[in-house]
């Protein structure tokens, strides 16, 4: 068979590594860290290379799970104003820890149960399940209500496709939402970024104070203007865009690699109506996080004062499914 799933044990916790025996694309999660998709690596330019990246010994000793590989952000991706809100007339607070505010909620580094793992004719997948009151009951009473988060990732070819499912298992409304945070590597075999060139379909962004979002919504500027793409050479980014483009039901971001002539491409429904963009400080200049989400950052807060933030609510039994995928071209 040309697929098979594979496990090891790093001081005591499992990775599961998803193979494409034939293209020789894998993909490695780490179930007991958030579910963390932390080694994604793709056929590009005559070689398989890694596209997404964390720390050399992040399967050993999982720490900063904001800063490797695929954070799972979830039930509010980015950032909640001093960890307080409220909802339909009820207050909450969230713990902000030595942050100034909460952020990216409560499944990021919780130990997930994987549902299923296994291997057809077509593709290796796993399928992990996060549920808020059994995985961080802690934290359960801050967030109105129950949730569960299913994930599905499937590896074929060139592409990993992930498939999301959000449910409320509960008789009170669930608000949320979702978003990943995965770390890239542009290019993809050289240390100099010049050669590598950014593309995300967005006409707008959201104006940020202290990073958080003043409800305004401006067109893109000279720096944040992608759609005909820029050079990752000396970007300093930190920020939230939408207005996305849409073929269809998909929206593409690509990272070319003009020195290999090949490229990634980040693709999602439209459940996803932001992007968020960040260049981390570690890397050299040629990592950069591109994060769909389902709402902007501050969200359930911007929603309370009428503004129209992406804040998803589901009702009793409720469910929604969403997509992303990961490939390479060339």
């Amino acid at each position: 068979m040309a697929y098979r799933v594979e496990t090891s044990d790093h001081n005591g916790r499992t990775v599961y590594t998803l193979r494409d025996l034939s293209s020789g694309a894998m993909a490695s999660v780490l179930p007991s860290y958030g579910f963390n998709l932390f080694d994604l690596r793709l056929p590009a330019a005559g070689e398989v290379r890694r596209m997404v990246v964390a720390a050399d010994d992040f399967a050993d000793n999982p720490t900063s799970p904001g800063r490797n590989g695929t954070p799972v952000l979830f039930p509010f991706p980015n950032r909640i104003r001093d960890g307080h809100y409220s909802f339909q007339g009820k207050s909450y607070e969230v713990p902000v820890g030595t942050k100034v505010h909460a952020i990216h909620g409560f499944a990021i580094a919780a130990k997930w149960d994987v549902v299923e793992h296994g291997a057809t004719d077509s593709e290796a997948f796993i399928v992990g399940r996060f549920h808020l009151a059994e995985h961080a009951p802690e934290q359960r009473p801050l967030w109105p209500t129950d949730a569960i988060l299913t994930i599905r990732y499937a590896l074929s070819g060139r592409k990993l496709a992930m498939t999301i499912k959000v449910e409320n298992p509960t008789d009170v409304d669930l608000p949320y939402g979702f978003g990943i945070h995965p770390y890239f590597r542009i290019p993809f075999a050289s240390d100099d970024p010049a050669p590598g060139r950014v593309i995300l379909p967005a006409s707008d962004y959201w104006v940020l104070s202290g990073y958080l979002p003043t409800g305004e919504i401006k067109p893109v500027d000279e720096r944040l203007d992608f759609r005909k793409g820029q050079s990752m050479a000396g970007q300093k980014l930190d920020d939230v865009l939408t207005g996305l483009g849409f073929d269809g039901d998909r929206c593409t971001c690509r990272l070319v690699d003009t020195a290999l002539n090949a490229e990634f491409r980040l693709s999602f429904d439209r459940h996803f109506r932001e992007l968020v963009v960040f260049t981390p400080p570690f890397g050299g200049g040629t990592l950069i996080a591109v994060e769909p989400y389902t709402q902007t950052t501050d969200a359930i807060n911007l929603q309370a004062r009428g503004v129209d933030a992406g804040l998803r609510v589901l009702g009793h039994g409720q469910s929604e499914t969403m997509s992303i995928a990961m490939e390479t071209v060339g």
